[in-house]
């Protein structure tokens, strides 16, 4: 582990296994932490932030090591993705090519952001007065990773978090922790005051909580599960900290009957099965205008039975494992469910049982027709290489079905017709739209919350900031 800017055993001294899911193989192994590592942590993180330098240096100052970072990640760019392939299943391309440049943006961006956080002033009804306000660090923060995407997350979000002025505690899933604790090598090279950053990886449930409910941790960011996020606000409740969720999704992509559909047809594959479905804005629920269904239906079954399941080494792998045994069976079992439901699996539906991929944990991208929306795989989140099908007669029709989960992650919207996707952007219940694609270029930008169950909490760097406003009076008499 990496606390107070020093490379550190666990306190019990016990570790666990980081275990490849292409293979169910222990590739390495990391030290497990405990509640005492986490309060080691804390108290690092803690006074970093009340008797260190970094909350008092300039943005300009903050800037110029989060610019480091992201030239050192360019550099062992072929590493990081080597590492994230092994240890939670992404495609090596994949990461290359999409995961590792969005992380190095991440710290690129932030590292400009630090210089321009602004406050405003306003006037005021009374005379001889005016108002200021500013924003401020939280203090220390606690980042809960989830393990489908941790080095990109860790990099986007750590970065906005330490350009704000924060000292921060991350606590990586321990099914995926290798990228991050790798990360920290770059944390101490790049400049980093001791304490500023701090890594504790081990099992997520009881060292999440002790740094929900640890009295000097000021913030709790979570990426996770919408059950894990309501524990989190539970738990947060006696110490009154803010509390930023980013949270489940079950996101419609609908086809109207004018959209391109060649192009439709191979960004549906990408929303579905990028990273194996592994995703929260993955668009698992396709809804399909009637005119277009059988058409549409036809090309997308042609195109996702082409893609190769394969070594996730490989450039030519479309598809690699899911990330564990136990998550195999839970989208197993979800496909059992549908089917029992009355839905037709007319793609996959299995476990590959062939060698090599009978050790690992691979599942046959599948698709399932004849899905009415009060069905549970039309309603809870799988998180896996399943796309439910849903025909739709008209506009109204298809924003019902859109908006009936208690998710609101994201939505994509295919038309030609520029009022119809508008009118329809806007009626969607979600945070993330995508018109006439299902791809977000520049996330650290512009970044998205949740709406209902699938978060809380602000975007941006000023999610991990307070406000405060000053109000002066002016000797003028």
């Amino acid at each position: 582990m990496f606390i107070g800017g020093e490379w550190t055993r666990g306190s019990a001294g016990r570790t666990f296994e980081i275990v490849n899911p292409a293979n169910n193989e222990t590739i390495a192994r990391a030290y497990e932490g405990n509640l005492d590592d986490v309060n080691r942590a804390v108290a690092a993180a803690r006074d970093a932030f009340d008797n260190g330098p970094w909350r008092h240096m300039t943005g300009k100052e903050r800037g110029e090591i989060l610019r480091r970072t992201a030239e050192m990640i360019r550099a062992d760019a072929t590493k990081f993705a080597f590492l994230e392939a092994a240890d939670v299943g992404k495609t090596f391309h994949r990461t290359l090519g999409y995961s590792i440049p969005q992380a190095i943006d991440g710290f690129e961006y932030h590292a400009a952001r630090a210089r321009e956080i602004e406050g405003k002033v306003r006037a005021v009804p009374e005379r001889n007065f005016f108002n200021y306000r500013t924003w401020e660090p939280m203090g220390v923060v606690a980042e809960i990773l989830p393990w489908n995407g941790p080095f990109m997350m860790a990099c986007q979000k750590v970065s906005a978090i330490l350009a704000a002025g924060n000292t921060v505690v991350i606590k990586p899933a321990q099914d995926g922790s290798l990228s991050n604790l790798e990360l920290a090598k770059l944390f101490a090279k790049a400049g980093f005051p001791p304490g500023v950053v701090n890594i504790v990886a081990g099992p997520g449930r009881a060292l999440g909580a002790r740094l929900v409910e640890h009295p000097d941790v000021n913030m709790v960011s979570l990426t996770g599960g919408t059950e894990t996020g309501k524990q989190v606000i539970r738990q947060s409740a006696d110490t009154v900290k803010k509390v930023a969720l980013e949270l489940g999704g079950k996101n419609p992509h609908i086809v109207f009957e004018d959209a391109d559909l060649p192009q439709a047809v191979q960004w549906a594959i990408w929303a579905a099965y990028a990273d194996q479905g592994q995703i929260c804005v993955s668009g698992s629920r396709l809804l399909l205008h009637k005119p277009i269904y059988e058409e549409f239906l036809d090309l997308f079954v042609n195109k996702v039975s082409a893609l190769k399941i394969g070594d996730t080494m490989s450039e030519t792998t479309d598809v690699g494992p899911v990330i564990t045994r136990r998550h195999e069976q839970s989208i197993l079992d979800y496909i059992a469910i549908g089917k029992q439901e009355g839905a037709v699996t007319i793609l996959g539906g299995n476990k590959v049982t062939s060698a090599p991929f009978d050790r690992g944990n691979f599942i046959e991208p599948t698709i399932f027709t004849g899905v009415t929306p009060d069905m549970r795989i039309a309603q809870e989140e799988i998180f896996g290489p399943v796309v439910t099908v849903t025909m739709f007669n008209d506009d109204a029709e298809a924003v019902r079905i859109a908006n009936g989960v208690k998710y609101g992650l994201a939505g994509g919207i295919w038309t030609q017709d520029i009022d119809r996707a508008l009118r329809t952007a806007s009626q969607l219940q979600a945070g993330q739209i995508y018109l006439n694609s299902y791809y977000s270029p520049a996330i650290v930008d512009s970044p998205a919350e949740g709406h209902k169950e699938s978060g809380i909490g602000g975007t941006g760097v000023h999610k991990y900031m307070q406000e405060k406003t000053v109000f002066v009076k002016l000797k003028l008499d």
